[in-house]
């Protein structure tokens, strides 16, 4: 194999766009002997991070997929990486793409991102280009709030804190940069900047321009728009009612009010207070000379997007949009109920039948 290509994000640059097009397009690609693998999750590659981790820990990914020791990580990692081996030698391609934003926000450090380039050379990899798409890290910030609140999360004002956990290691380009570099060295390193405020095609043309993919190679049509933003409203309305109730988080499960929601209150997110945008220019700001000097041979800065500060909303806007989101809130718990009966009276039927035995 002539080459592999890792697509690492970040979150929130577009990936589900870019990886949806991957997987729709896989035997078209297999044409021109590019493979995107399946083998570990077919178009979001996330297997192979949690494989990857260094040590056992224990997070949302690992209790979704059932593993919950160290013994049980190793089995799953021997197993993941067997069968990409395996994929290989039968596709035999010249060259495969991995894509996952996971493999930047869970890797934390050179020691898991150590962990992923030798599994994956014994899975038969090598040649290693590394891409990886940076934003102005407070547009991922409330994009990724954005998408907690739409999940049950109630959002506090101390999650917009650089360091806050549930970002800071995602939103630290230079350590991202700096790491990366250490492993697979920094000419195999490729730092893009996301094309912000621009059409999906732009960003699909910028990424099939790095991976050296040409547009005759596959079926652009296979595109799908996915994870479409709220009104700032609807999400501090969502905001309020996470804070005392538990049912968007129940509720998350389902797509169903994810998508009604994204149908009726469509907008452009939330947009940060002004003491937020100082906060997070202030502190990364050296890091961003340094990134756009040594990275982009640039001395301009990295980042010029300007926030537009927080719409005031009347409380006639207000209370329709509560009204709304209630009313769909309402019809997603009353559809829960209806589809668990099925499931409640096999439960019912099995114990009775149990007793009767």
């Amino acid at each position: 194999m002539k080459q592999t290509i890792l697509h690492i994000g970040l979150e929130k640059t577009g990936t589900t766009s870019i990886q949806f097009l991957l997987r729709e397009n896989r035997q078209q690609l297999l044409k021109s002997s590019v493979s995107i693998s399946k083998s570990s999750q077919s178009g979001n590659n996330f297997h192979l991070a949690i494989a990857s981790y260094s040590k056992f820990r224990e997070d949302g990914l690992t209790r979704q997929l059932g593993l919950t020791t160290a013994a049980k990580l190793q089995k799953f990692r021997e197993a993941t990486i067997r069968s990409l081996a395996e994929e290989i030698r039968t596709e035999a391609p010249e060259r495969l793409i991995l894509s996952s934003e996971h493999f930047q926000s869970r890797l934390l450090g050179v020691e898991d991102i150590g962990s992923l380039k030798s599994l994956l050379e014994q899975a038969g990899c090598q040649n290693f280009k590394v891409v990886v798409y940076l934003r102005d890290p407070l547009k991922i910030v409330m994009s990724h709030h954005g998408m907690a609140i739409k999940k049950g999360i109630h959002v506090t004002s101390d999650f917009y804190r650089p360091q806050h956990p549930r970002i800071s290691h995602i939103i630290d380009h230079k350590k991202t940069l700096d790491n990366w570099a250490v492993v697979f060295g920094r000419e195999n390193i490729y730092a893009r900047l996301y094309p912000e405020g621009q059409r999906g095609d732009v960003l699909i043309a910028n990424f099939l321009k790095a991976v050296e993919i040409e547009t005759h190679q596959l079926d652009l049509s296979k595109q799908e728009l996915r994870n479409v933003n709220l009104t700032d409203l609807a999400l501090e309305v969502l905001n309020a009612i996470n804070a005392k109730s538990d049912r968007v988080r129940v509720l998350a499960e389902d797509r169903w009010l994810f998508n009604r929601l994204e149908r009726e209150l469509p907008g452009r997110g939330l947009n940060p207070a002004a003491e937020v945008v100082e906060l997070f220019e202030q502190h990364f700001r050296e890091s961003h000379i340094d990134i756009a000097r040594q990275w982009f041979d640039s001395a301009e800065p990295l980042f010029l997007d300007q926030f537009k500060p927080p719409v005031v909303h009347t409380s006639e806007e207000r209370e329709r949009v509560t009204l709304l989101v209630e009313k769909l809130i309402h019809r997603a718990m009353l559809r829960r109920r209806i589809l668990g009966l099925p499931r409640k009276l096999a439960r019912v039927l099995g114990g009775l039948a149990r007793r009767s035995a």
